[in-house]
């Protein structure tokens, strides 16, 4: 039995590299940099999972008459940094990035028929990925257009924001703290929203250290305290704004000010003024389309599947 399973992966492994070529580090990092491509895929973040979970990342490429036309990170027969392969090497357990969407550096006038497993792939690029399933009842959270495609309309976010500052709250950009002060912040925050601690939260100092590069957003403070904080990655690229929202904190008893809310407003539209100012493409994830809160805020876009019919 364990020999014909040995011989079914190795089966299907050759099935997936079929079209393929093995490609370095450097040509990998070529092609997302001139194609774009989400966080979760990308160069550094790859090393980061490689130098602190031990995880090694293989890398594809897709040749068309010669060229590279698009490249995939594989951990084996997965899609690196897919919620999929996250799980099946366990670091959903260590730590938490959420349902990371997976937009993969390919020539947007080319195809490539990508046979790594793999369940978030973003449908922004199914022309471009060959074989995969697209099913309407699988979808992810994608920020709408802010402030103006938000259906409560921005003159009531304006009043919540004009109320907070008058009471002397201050917007702080995230970048202006270090690692372990925002883990310090997220964990106590996250604490008295979820009655719980968040995910691997003995390692985050070391995560939001590593990664501070692309964190993004505000911290809300009042009488010098933190309010509303939110974990967003983010990923630019000569093309793309990409940014994953995972999960975020704040003061329950502040209600009357709506702390998160607000923050995902100020998040929200610096992100989409800064799309439009540079004329780069937004994709900003709020992971599943799971909740009624994330459909105030995102259009419910489907996500694709692949690789899963291969052994």
């Amino acid at each position: 039995m364990a020999s014909e399973t040995l011989l079914l992966t190795r089966f299907g492994s050759g099935l997936r590299s079929l079209n393929t070529r093995q490609i370095s580090a450097e040509e990998y990092a070529h092609c997302y940099r001139e194609w774009g491509g989400s966080f979760i895929v990308h160069p550094e973040v790859l090393n980061y999972f490689e130098a602190t979970h031990n995880v090694k990342v293989r890398y594809r490429g897709y040749f068309k008459n010669g060229q590279c036309v698009g490249a995939v990170p594989v951990w084996g027969a997965f899609v690196a940094g897919d919620h999929s392969a996250l799980h099946a090497h366990q670091l959903d357990r260590k730590e938490d990035f959420g349902y990371p969407v997976i937009h993969l550096p390919i020539d947007p006038q080319s195809k490539c028929h990508v046979l790594y497993k793999a369940k978030y792939l973003l449908s922004l690029q199914q022309p471009q990925i060959a074989g995969a399933l697209f099913m309407k009842r699988k979808q992810m959270a994608i920020l709408k257009q802010l402030p103006d495609e938000l259906e409560a309309g921005k003159k009531e976010y304006q009043i919540k924001e004009r109320r907070f500052k008058r009471q002397g709250g201050i917007a702080r950009d995230i970048q202006a703290f270090s690692g372990e002060e925002i883990a310090a912040i997220y964990v106590d925050l996250f604490q008295q929203r979820w009655d719980r601690p968040p995910q691997g939260a003995a390692m985050l100092g070391h995560t939001f250290s590593a990664l501070k590069k692309f964190l993004f957003g505000k911290i809300l403070w009042l009488d010098d305290h933190p309010i509303a904080i939110q974990i967003n990655y983010r990923a630019d690229t000569r093309r793309t704004i990409c940014i994953d929202y995972v999960n975020g904190g704040v003061v329950k008893t502040l209600k009357n000010l709506s702390p998160g809310s607000l923050l995902s407003y100020i998040n929200g539209c610096n992100a989409c003024e800064e799309s439009r100012q540079t004329g780069k493409q937004l994709i900003y994830s709020y992971g599943k389309a799971n909740t009624e809160y994330k459909d105030q805020w995102c259009h419910r876009v489907t996500r694709g599947l692949t690789g899963y019919w291969l052994p």
